[in-house]
């Protein structure tokens, strides 16, 4: 049986795939009722605020500072006036991250990064846990105390973008997996579906390919090639 969730193609690489199912998740985002007050921030938001890493690396900790600051609590403007003092980045940040993706939770940020948008901040000297951090997975929770789920009770959900999830096959790994999608993405490789239907020589092609300093899908049709031909036509 082949494996799910196989290892995604390098990026610029090409594999030949067969769509399975294409499934629509809603994606929700955790918001506090009440807003956290600042002495309850975490040791990180607190050195972002801080600027304890100046400049280097504004673009992660203003990302991070956006999202934090939504999932807080705190009301738009009072979260904008206090975003506004520390990151030195273009507003339009704060826009793309307040309430509309989640903070990364603690692993994430612990990883190095090659910069924004990938949030890693290991290289910043940010992370410089206190007795409380232990508890818990994320800045968010350190500052709203979640530790269960009745501590979640203290939000509220917030619905912020539908994606899809597009199981798959590789036929050059012989494993299944999955690939999220954003509506636009989905609708796109749904016209190369009905397009390739019937034409037996057609097949799909998967790549990852870099726009705007972010990994993106990308699926191409295109005549199948070779002395197997007429085969893997067949299977696909």
């Amino acid at each position: 049986m082949p494996k799910r969730n196989g290892p995604l193609p390098a990026e610029g690489k090409e594999t030949v795939i067969s769509v399975q199912a294409i499934v629509r998740r809603e994606e929700m985002l955790w918001t506090a009722h009440e807003p956290a007050e600042a002495k309850a921030f975490p040791p990180c938001i607190k050195g972002i605020i801080a600027k304890v890493a100046g400049d280097y690396g504004k673009h992660r900790t203003a990302a991070i500072l956006a999202a934090f600051l939504g999932q807080a609590g705190l009301h738009r403007q009072e979260a904008l006036h206090l975003w506004s003092e520390v990151a030195a980045v273009e507003e339009r940040i704060f826009e793309e991250w307040f309430r509309k993706m989640h903070c990364p939770k603690c692993r994430a940020m612990q990883r190095q990064s090659k910069g924004y948008p990938d949030l890693g901040i290991a290289d910043l000297g940010l992370c410089r846990p206190d007795e409380a951090c232990q508890k818990f997975e994320s800045p968010v929770e350190y500052a709203c105390y979640i530790r269960s789920d009745e501590d979640r009770e203290k939000g509220t959900l917030l619905h912020i973008k539908t994606q899809y999830r597009v199981r798959i096959f590789d036929w050059s790994t012989g494993r299944e997996g999955e690939i999220e999608l954003s509506e636009r993405e989905k609708e796109e490789l749904e016209a190369l579906l009905a397009e390739k239907s019937g034409q037996s020589e057609k097949i799909l092609v998967y790549a990852r390919v870099r726009v705007r300093g972010k990994l993106k899908p990308r699926f191409i049709l295109r005549d199948w090639e070779g002395p197997r031909r007429q085969m893997l036509s067949d299977i696909l």
